[in-house]
């Protein structure tokens, strides 16, 4: 495949990588947040510039609105943002140190920079949120049983096992944050989610494209029963976030068929971009 580098506006849904999610929103919703096109494989300097390039241009968020949540909206909301911001609130340690070993063994120093960045997003996710939270007085959580256990996981693993389960987090909250702009009508939650679901598409793409790469060496036999497990990790927890956050859901306009349906879209998205990265002519 030929390369291509450089960093676009995501105002062509040709640039939204095949996720129907993310093709589903406007380009004016979108404009100007950057992106990177669909038809290359990226290597870590185009994804470092991609994340400077976001960095750099952000929805500008209506911190100064008038409008605050009703009550039944943040009986909706309320417990299911709280974990939802505490799970983007990891500090990232041993991402750095098995993202520093890959490094080193590819000889791609670059890549850790990327992943210092995009720990950097997912951190500014949690801020964001965090300030919304005070913002409608809606108290801050410490421990969730669900972040715990994935934190665990995580932190116990190797570098694609760790991108496995970021993976996994990252598909589910490209539902749950459409979800969550749909669930209320506050303007600043709406544009925040907004922001929010664009960097996670991304984060989609970083995550499977490097997964992609880590297998590609792999025996069949190897990769089918990765496949497999990385297929129960996903069920389990689209089926434990739908009980835990089904009243968001709900009153953002996902029924449980639709839900479904929409996870397991994305989630062949994801499948596709890790096959993809896996053929001899892709790069990271």
């Amino acid at each position: 495949m030929e390369r291509k580098t450089g960093v676009v506006a995501a105002t062509d849904v040709s640039t939204f990588g095949g996720d129907p999610m993310l093709e589903s929103m406007t380009s004016a919703t979108l404009h100007p947040l950057p992106c990177l096109p669909d038809d290359v494989f990226p290597t870590s300097a185009d994804w470092q510039g991609y994340f400077f390039a976001n960095q750099a241009h952000r929805l500008s968020l209506p911190w100064t609105t008038d409008y605050r949540l009703s009550a039944p909206e943040k009986r909706a909301i309320a417990h299911s943002i709280q974990k939802f911001q505490l799970g983007e609130s990891s500090e990232g340690s041993h991402l750095m140190a098995v993202a520093r070993v890959h490094a080193e063994r590819i000889l791609d120093p670059v890549y850790v920079d990327a992943v210092k960045l995009f720990i950097g997003e997912e951190q500014r996710h949690a801020k964001e949120l965090k300030r919304f939270m005070e913002q409608e007085a809606i108290p801050l959580t410490r421990k969730d049983w669900m972040d715990s256990w994935f934190r665990r996981l995580r932190k116990c693993a190797n570098l694609e096992v760790a991108l496995s389960v970021l993976l996994v987090a990252e598909l589910i909250a490209t539902i749950y944050y459409d979800a969550l702009k749909q669930a209320t009508r506050s303007p600043l939650l709406a544009t925040l989610c907004t922001q929010i679901l664009h960097d996670e598409h991304q984060h989609v793409r970083f995550q499977g494209q490097t997964l992609g790469q880590l297998r590609a060496a792999y025996a069949p036999w190897m990769r089918l029963i990765i496949s497999l497990a990385f297929k129960l990790l996903f069920t389990l927890t689209v089926v434990i976030v739908w009980f835990d956050h089904r009243s968001t859901f709900r009153t953002g306009n996902y029924s449980l068929p639709d839900y479904w349906r929409t996870i397991h879209q994305s989630y062949h998205w994801a499948k596709s971009l890790m096959a993809a990265a896996s053929t001899p002519d892709a790069t990271l």
